[in-house]
């Protein structure tokens, strides 16, 4: 059993910033961001799906979100339509142009960085693939694009020196980390170099679920971590409950309380 404290039924506040995913009760982003607003200081647009994303309009994104006290970021869409087995621009366009209108859905919002799966295919593929995307990306944007941690790929696997190479940042989902194992992930540079981190219990695998939830064990290897994470990052509970979120904000205090 889990010795992790239990938060208390006021969490005590924490370092800014924290932020908090478009959908924590039942509602469209809109009436999700109000509930938000004083709540978190940033929210995580979660544009999960391609063509459910594609197919919002003002009653989802209306023009008064941009008057609510929030930053915001974007995490894009597991399943863009990026080719099998291709790695020439022309191929990987369609995916990228399916980013561009999603971004284009939430310009009046500024998000100060977007965040990216890489494509499921072999690295080889999948480096190739992500240097379009950042070439792509840097032409149009001048925000950071971050790529994640994920269960098919560590984003360690790509290289030494492959995001500096690629013009990509990095996100680390402590989820993930814990969740599949990443034990050369976690003892490399690249979670000090993290601009945003996702934070969940995962419970064996991917539950995002409260943080109350670690185990012993995870809690001490995350006590060990905290100090190598940059004070600048963004902390993002990517809890989809907000009861679970809420009893999650005492136990990320303490965690980065923890000493250097």
């Amino acid at each position: 059993m889990s010795t992790v404290p239990d938060a208390p039924s006021s969490p005590p506040s924490s370092p800014a910033p924290v932020a908090a995913p478009s959908f924590v009760l039942p509602g469209t982003i809109a009436e999700n961001a109000r509930f938000l607003a004083g709540r978190v200081e940033e929210v995580a647009l979660c544009f999960f799906e391609n063509a459910a994303c594609l197919a919002y309009t003002e009653r989802d994104l209306p023009p008064d979100l941009r008057d609510l006290p929030l930053r915001w970021h974007v995490h894009l869409p597991f399943d863009l339509p990026w080719p099998e087995d291709a790695t020439t621009a022309a191929a990987c366009r369609p995916a990228l142009d399916c980013v561009q209108r999603l971004l284009d859905k939430i310009a009046p919002l500024s998000p100060r960085c977007a965040v990216l799966h890489a494509p499921n295919a072999p690295t080889d593929i999948r480096q190739e693939q992500l240097r379009h995307a950042s070439r792509f990306w840097h032409e149009y944007h001048d925000l950071p694009l971050l790529l994640e941690n994920t269960y098919n790929c560590d984003v360690l696997e790509l290289g030494d020196g492959f995001l500096d190479e690629a013009g990509l940042g990095f996100c680390l989902d402590v989820g993930h980390l814990l969740g599949y194992a990443q034990h050369a992930l976690r003892a490399s540079i690249l979670p000090s170099r993290a601009a945003l981190l996702h934070w969940s219990a995962p419970c064996g695998r991917d539950a995002h679920a409260a943080l109350t939830r670690f185990t012993d064990e995870e809690y001490a290897l995350l006590r060990e971590l905290m100090p190598r994470l940059s004070a600048e990052a963004v902390h993002l509970l990517e809890i989809f409950r907000w009861r679970a979120l809420e009893e999650s904000l005492s136990v990320l205090a303490r965690l980065r309380a923890c000493p250097a």
